[in-house]
């Protein structure tokens, strides 16, 4: 039996002894990065960095033994998730080896059944990866940064140096980075006629086992994109849940399917609560309506706004001056066209996990990158 999260376990015993994330680090002789990694489950800092937290933290003997350990086997709960997938998913550890894959996974990419066979190594060093993804170049940069992220965690991995000696003699490490993780990066993948399918790549980490990595590829749906455009597009009309293909269970890694009325929003295995739209939708847009108007963007929108005005040009929806205003107007007066629009042009997805928060969850956003 491994502890439900060995995260907030280490939280715990943390705030117990009253010591800062530096303090720890310090007593267990590594970097406060590959603390913070463990405590906060962002990545799996190697063994000997958690034996050495589990040491400073004086964690009991009779306590350590239930701790999720690298190496460790699936439970039966993680192996029945990762089975009852009907797309292609699979288990990887902190230096992306396989652990373990789904049938699905296994016809996407035979070798994936391969001791050993590396998903990182594929992506950026295998000709096969560079056939068969149509946009391998966009798909090498988050991976190449989620190459760099495992190595500053765990910069004495055999596995990872040796990915990252042969990326560089093809001259990969040489490009900028603006990922460090695949998670929702779109993968187009070629077959031998008819329209190129896509997917999008999900990364998750299971519960209790933070030196695991889910990685799940979710159909996309792609619709043709004219070459021409003889007048400005009208976006197409949104209906149904806002946060649709945006939400994903921290625990098992599907999609949060929406329905229902009142709207809510609720993971197939049923290890999350049912979530009302009508209190996770503003959460999430207050969030990212922070990120998309800025103080200063929304200055220079007034901007715009008035030189357009003194030209005679009327704005369907006046220009938001602060977050609290773009706030205002989502509640008020946006269509669910316009909020969608904001959702996808600002949001890659939300992580849901299950907490003590006054909605039952917490929260981790996954932010599209600013151009």
């Amino acid at each position: 039996m491994v502890i439900a999260n060995l995260a907030e376990v280490i939280a715990v015993y943390r705030a117990r002894a009253a010591l800062e994330p530096s303090h720890v680090a310090e007593r267990a002789g590594i970097s406060v990065a590959q603390y913070l990694a463990l405590e906060q489950g962002t990545a799996w800092p190697g063994t000997e960095a958690v034996e050495a937290i589990i040491e400073a933290l004086q964690i009991p003997q009779s306590h350590r033994v239930h701790l999720a350990a690298a190496g460790a086997p699936l439970d039966i709960h993680l192996q029945r998730i990762l089975h009852r997938y009907d797309i292609p998913a699979l288990v990887v550890d902190s230096a992306w080896r396989t652990v373990e894959a789904n049938s699905f996974a296994r016809a996407l990419l035979p070798d994936s059944a391969r001791p050993g066979w590396n998903l990182l190594r594929w992506i950026l060093l295998d000709d096969d990866a560079r056939r068969r993804l149509a946009n391998w170049d966009d798909v090498t940069e988050p991976f190449s940064g989620a190459l760099r992220t495992a190595i500053a965690v765990t910069p004495r991995d055999p596995e990872l140096l040796a990915i990252c000696e042969d990326a560089a003699k093809i001259g990969l490490s040489s490009f900028p980075v603006s990922r460090d993780c695949p998670d929702g990066q779109v993968m187009i993948w070629r077959t031998d006629s008819g329209a190129y399918p896509s997917s999008a790549c999900m990364v998750t980490v299971p519960s209790g086992r933070p030196d695991l990595k889910q990685i799940i590829f979710v159909p996309r749906s792609t619709q043709p994109v004219p070459v021409l455009m003889a007048a400005p597009a009208t976006p197409a009309l949104w209906y149904g849940p806002l946060l649709t293909d945006l939400l994903s269970c921290g625990l098992c890694g599907l999609l949060l399917a929406g329905g229902g009325k009142p709207t809510t929003y609720s993971c197939a295995t049923g290890c999350l609560p049912q979530l009302p739209a009508d209190r996770l939708e503003p959460r999430i847009a207050q969030q990212v309506l922070a990120r998309a108007f800025p103080s200063e963007s929304c200055r220079e929108l007034g901007i715009a706004q008035e030189i357009l005005l003194a030209g005679g040009i009327e704005l369907e929806l006046n220009v938001p001056v602060s977050a609290q205003h773009a706030l205002n107007l989502w509640q008020r007066s946006m269509t669910d066209t316009q909020r969608r629009g904001i959702l996808t042009a600002t949001l890659r997805s939300v992580t849901v996990h299950p907490s003590l928060h006054r909605d039952g969850v917490d929260l981790a956003y996954n932010w599209l990158e600013r151009i």
